[in-house]
């Protein structure tokens, strides 16, 4: 390579020598039974060294993509590469949903499960709970598929396991019917009210954020996103828990475009449109902060 490749925060550059994106999965098979030492790398939004290595680096990003829906078994099968957000369109076409997304659909499938990438909400559990099933090449280049049906404890040590297993291809995702979805900011909750009331606060809807830049002790933002189910949502307090209700959009980033956010103020709209913070059309920030989440 005449140009490392970096993470989307350009705070890590990557030590490998060679950047691999095979196109078929035969190809795959033969780079990783070849190769004396090879990571998996995704999209990258990791901001750490977790998928650097001084071997080879592989992205299944070049694979044919594929995004097959099982209404027998309420899931859907997506290639690894796919980023949430290309799923989330798919399956809201054909009337489904993931019960959670991340605050960034840019981010690839694979990835994000295999680092236990989030979602926001006490009842849904983080991506990788929705994992049924895995498809992937092992390190003697076998592609195997391991699942939760069949596989029990052995498959549950498989899905988050930071790319050291194999490079997985195909991914199969539980799905519900598709839903609705409306979501409210709040401003400047005391840090003393999240001490006090943190069950409460994030118990309070479907999905909570809670933003902060470790400057003062107030959380900046609180963002709440309420599933509709058919049902009229009562309008939210204009203070809660010492908090204000934001009358206009905000950014989690002070000074960041609020074009690039999911729509808020209650205006209602579908699952894929409210669950993440950002809009799949736009670049989410500027790259230049780092996050702990």
């Amino acid at each position: 390579m005449t140009t490392r490749p970096t993470n989307w925060a350009g705070n890590i550059t990557f030590s490998a020598e060679r950047l691999h994106s095979p196109t078929s999965i035969e190809r795959l098979q033969d780079l990783v039974a070849t190769s004396t030492r090879i990571r998996p790398l995704g999209t990258g939004h990791s901001f750490n060294r977790i998928a650097d290595t001084t071997g080879d680096l592989v992205s299944v990003a070049a694979l044919p993509q594929t995004c097959v829906v099982d209404p027998v078994s309420s899931t859907v099968a997506v290639s690894a590469a796919m980023r949430y957000g290309e799923v989330a369109a798919h399956l809201h076409d054909a009337g489904y949903a993931l019960r959670s997304l991340g605050s960034l659909p840019h981010i690839s499938v694979a990835g994000a499960i295999a680092t236990a990438t989030h979602g926001s909400g006490n009842t849904v559990g983080n991506l990788a709970t929705a994992v049924a099933a895995l498809q992937m090449v092992t390190a003697d280049g076998e592609l195997v598929e391991i699942s939760r049906g069949s596989d029990g404890d052995q498959f549950c040590g498989t899905v988050v396991a930071l790319g050291a297993l194999g490079v997985v291809t195909s991914v199969t995702l539980d799905v519900v019917p598709a839903f609705g979805m409306r979501q409210w900011v709040y401003d400047d909750l005391p840090g003393t009210a999240l001490d006090d009331h943190v069950e409460e606060i994030l118990d309070s809807a479907y999905s909570v954020s809670l933003f902060t830049d470790w400057r003062g002790a107030a959380i900046k933002q609180v963002w709440l996103k309420h599933r509709l189910d058919g049902l009229d949502l009562p309008e939210p307090p204009t203070c809660w828990l010492g908090a204000s209700l934001a009358g206009e959009p905000r950014h989690p980033i002070a000074g960041m475009p609020t074009e690039n956010c999911t729509e808020q103020l209650g205006v209602p709209g579908p699952w894929h449109e409210r669950l993440p913070h950002f809009r799949m059309q736009f670049t989410p920030s500027s790259g230049q902060e780092l996050q702990s989440e």
